[in-house]
């Protein structure tokens, strides 16, 4: 059995926004990276009510200034430090590549800053435990940005699984896949730390597993997959939950990730008396399908739409990134509340789906698999 220890509940944090900071004026963003993930997380912030991007930093002072420009951003900086400790940044978002997520959380949470690190929040298990440790030390919100969890439907899917309606989940299905820049070889995902397609896109699965089985405790990670420039490229994985009640079978998570196609993305979750079906791209989702049993090969279905709103850019850097407005929402709301994590994406998550992505970039790149009777997460 994979033993997950779970941590103890946030506190309330001491920490809030200043006293002028009502819930009429907008919450402040800092931007720590001037890259392609960070300009569509600004453009997302100008469409969601109640929050303002009022800094950017980058390594080069003039990229920095030119996406500040871009974005309608008032402040630029040539550091990242400039960001952490100015007082009219409420909130720091850490956008830079993900080799570099731990070392300026570790800064932002330090400074006592809220905190958002673009996913994955580390590299490894240990590392993101590390940076909670911080965050509960310092009773300062941190999150992962698995932005995913926001959305309207994401809500309602968990609604609809707690309420019973599905019946006992017995499995999942999902796959998510985009054709890798073969022909750049010093693009970020072939970084032999930080890329690969587990990092990249194999967590928006691996979450899914707390969404069906929020009551089940992880048992087992198998994977298998091809590599390719030294960093997993095709994944295949089933992660089993079980439960306190022996009567209960497991349930099982399958998902396929791949940097060699651009797959349908879509997500299924089969219940005794029904399932629930996330169409494609089930990463960003706005079509929620349940098909109730009626019976073998019969089922009455319902549908729950969630449409993103007016796009008024058009183009961005990667699809759907509008929806970045969900989370914004969220850590707004929690930060305003003093709040110390995200209901939608917990510490525990985290924890879970680090310790889950650790797992199988271990097994498919043919490293020292972790001790599974141990955990970090405590």
């Amino acid at each position: 059995m994979l033993q997950l220890f779970r941590t103890a509940p946030a506190m309330m944090a001491t920490r809030r926004l200043c006293s002028s900071q009502s819930i009429n004026n907008p919450v402040k963003w800092g931007i720590l990276s001037a890259g392609r993930i960070a300009s569509d997380y600004a453009k997302a912030i100008t469409v969601t009510d109640g929050a303002i991007a009022s800094a950017v930093a980058a390594r080069c002072p003039t990229k920095a200034k030119e996406f500040a420009a871009l974005h309608g951003i008032t402040t630029s900086y040539g550091s990242y430090h400039d960001v952490i400790k100015s007082p009219d940044v409420d909130v720091v978002y850490i956008g830079t590549t993900a080799d570099h997520h731990f070392e300026w959380a570790k800064q932002s949470l330090r400074a006592g800053k809220p905190t958002v690190v673009e996913k994955p929040m580390t590299l490894r298990l240990s590392d993101t435990q590390e940076l909670i440790d911080l965050a509960r030390e310092n009773n300062t919100f941190l999150m992962e940005g698995m932005w995913t969890r926001c959305f309207p439907a994401m809500h309602k899917l968990r609604q609809i699984i707690a309420s019973g309606e599905l019946g006992q989940i017995v499995y999942c299905q999902g796959d998510f896949g985009w054709k890798f820049p073969t022909d750049q070889p010093n693009d970020r995902i072939w970084y032999k730390e930080s890329g690969g397609v587990t990092l990249d896109i194999g967590m928006y699965c691996a979450q899914i597993g707390r969404v069906a089985f929020p009551n089940g405790q992880l048992k087992d990670v198998r994977a298998t997959g091809t590599v390719k420039n030294g960093v997993d490229f095709s994944v295949m994985a089933t992660v089993t939950y079980q439960h306190d009640d022996e009567t209960v079978e497991d349930g099982l998570l399958q998902f396929a990730v791949t940097g060699a196609a651009n797959t349908e993305e879509r997500l299924v979750i089969q219940g005794t008396k029904g399932r629930a079906t996330l169409d494609a791209p089930f990463h960003v989702p706005e079509r929620l399908r349940i098909h109730k049993d009626q019976g073998r090969g019969e089922t009455e279905e319902v549908v729950y739409d969630y449409p993103l709103p007016n796009d008024p850019f058009g183009v961005w850097n990667n699809p759907g990134s509008i929806g970045f407005f969900h989370q914004i929402n969220e850590v707004g709301k929690a930060v305003r509340e003093g709040k110390t994590e995200c209901d939608s994406y917990t510490w525990n998550d985290s924890l879970e789906v680090a310790l889950i992505v650790d797992e199988i970039v271990d097994q498919v790149r043919g490293g020292e698999s972790n001790d599974l009777t141990k955990s970090a997460c405590q």
